[in-house]
Formats: C-alpha cells, sequence, structure tokens
C-alpha cells in the first residue's frame, strides 16, 4: 500500500509593507491605525500563524521613534474591546542608541499588560545577579521595582519560530535568521547568548490591566489612581533603566529619571508595603 504522503509544513510568508493596506492590515496588525506607528515605506512583514513580524520600520510612541530591530504583533494577545492598547504592538526590540543595550518591551498574553526588560553584556557588575539582592543604594529605579533577573530565554536557533520569538525575552541576532530550513549543519553559526536581563512590569495596583473585567481596574484601583501603562511609558522606563544599569557599569552616579514621578512601591501590597 502506498504511504501516505506527508502535507508540508506552513511557511512563513513575507510581504512587503508597501503593499499592505486598507482591510488587509487589519489580520496582521489587529487594526488599520496600527500602521501609524511604524512610519516609513520601507519594512516587509513575516506572518506565521496568528504572529506578524515587522522589519525594517522605526516605531513610533507619542513622545519618541525607536529604531525597531523587531515588533511584533500577536493576534489574541489584548483584548478586543477599545483602548489605548488596541494598536499597539504586542513585542517591541532594538538596541538603546546611548548604552548600547538591548530593550524589550513585551505583552502579557491574555492579561495585556506590558512589561519592559533591558539585557546586560557579561562584564557587567550586575550580570547574573538576582534582582531581589540588588542593593537599593545603587539607585536603580523603576515602575513597581524590579521583578525579573534571568538569562536569555533558550538560545539561537538554525531556523526561525516566528509564534516563539514573539514571547522570548532574548537579543536580536547580529546575524539575521533563516526562515527556511537549513541543508546543512553548518549553515547555523550560533552567537554568545548570554544576556542577562532584569526586568519590570505594569501589573500592579496602581496599573490599568486591559484583560480584567471593569476596564481594568483592580481592588483599591480607583483610589491608587490606576492608569493603563501604554507604550510610550514602558518604553521610557526601560531607556530609564537601561542608562541606570549603564550609569553602573561606568561607575558613575545612575542619571535623573526622564518622566513622571513614579507611583510608591509601598502602595502594592505584593511588594511588601
Amino acid at each position: 500500500m502506498a504511504r501516505k504522503k506527508t502535507p508540508p509544513a506552513n511557511k512563513a510568508t513575507t510581504t512587503a509593507l508597501a503593499n499592505i493596506t486598507g482591510s488587509a492590515l487589519v489580520p496582521l496588525f489587529g487594526s488599520e491605525r496600527a500602521l501609524t506607528k511604524m512610519p516609513g515605506k520601507d519594512g516587509a512583514a513575516v506572518r506565521d500563524g496568528d504572529v506578524t513580524l515587522v522589519t525594517g520600520r522605526p516605531y513610533a510612541t507619542n513622545d519618541r521613534v525607536i529604531p525597531a530591530s523587531e515588533i511584533f504583533f500577536v493576534n489574541g494577545a489584548k483584548p478586543n474591546r477599545d483602548g489605548p492598547w488596541i494598536d499597539e504592538a504586542d513585542k517591541l526590540s532594538w538596541v538603546d542608541d546611548e548604552t548600547g543595550f538591548e530593550c524589550i518591551m513585551l505583552r502579557e498574553t491574555g492579561d495585556g499588560y506590558l512589561s519592559g526588560f533591558v539585557g546586560v553584556p557579561r562584564g557587567h557588575p550586575l550580570w547574573g545577579w538576582n534582582h531581589e539582592a540588588i542593593p537599593t543604594d545603587l539607585g536603580i529605579e523603576v515602575h513597581g521595582g524590579l521583578t525579573y533577573s534571568r538569562i536569555c530565554d533558550e538560545g539561537p536557533e538554525p531556523t526561525r519560530r516566528i509564534a516563539v520569538e514573539a514571547r522570548r525575552i532574548c537579543h536580536v541576532p547580529r546575524v539575521p535568521y533563516q526562515f527556511e530550513p537549513i541543508s546543512h549543519a553548518t549553515d547555523h553559526r550560533p552567537e554568545d547568548a548570554h544576556v542577562w536581563w532584569f526586568g519590570f512590569d505594569c501589573n500592579h495596583l496602581y496599573d490599568v490591566i486591559p484583560g480584567e473585567t471593569r476596564h481594568g481596574l483592580r481592588f483599591l484601583g480607583a483610589e491608587t489612581g490606576a492608569e493603563y501603562r501604554d507604550d510610550g511609558y514602558v518604553v521610557r522606563e526601560v531607556i530609564n533603566l537601561a542608562r541606570q544599569l549603564r550609569a553602573i557599569a561606568d561607575r558613575e552616579p545612575v542619571p535623573e529619571r526622564d518622566g513622571p514621578p513614579l507611583p510608591p512601591i509601598g502602595l502594592d501590597p505584593q511588594r511588601g508595603g
């Protein structure tokens, strides 16, 4: 009896952004307005299942333009109801121009809130440190305090799995990934994946969580003036953190924060306040 043929695996499809207009934008980005956050005329979109990866375009928040390495949109990562999150990316990777550190903005799937991460290389004084062990007198100040410290997720792979990359906290390789299966083992040249990441999240008592009911207001949310921390807020906090970590590496005083005062950590009982 003849053997059944195995159906070919789904392949990621690449399309020039200039060729994507109108209603075709919605399944890719969730909103036609999302394209306005990626100014320019060049770039490409790679679609793999429910995930779209955009390269070759910057990313604009309400107060700055980021030279993005990668921009991800994930169907279902945020609620469909209207809100400031509807046009935002679900993952944004870039290199901070002042510090040279890798940076990530990442959305928590389901609840829809954003988190931020900065990767420091080997040789940084805090490489390998648990965030809870960092002395307070170093002066690190970020939204809600540090909540994450870990090496790169997994490691570099011979082929690109877009859906995995959309959730992975790891630096963008300097050599572009392949989107097709490799032919020989020597096609893959892994680079050092050992970046140590520090991160924070916007999932506190004083934060609006898009995925929760009543417009994300938690218990005492109204009393604490809870707000949704949008991409502009989170990107600014990531950059603040990167520059604080750079100052620590250079044995310099940490710079003054950019932006409004942080909510007091003591408002959040989960942080021991």
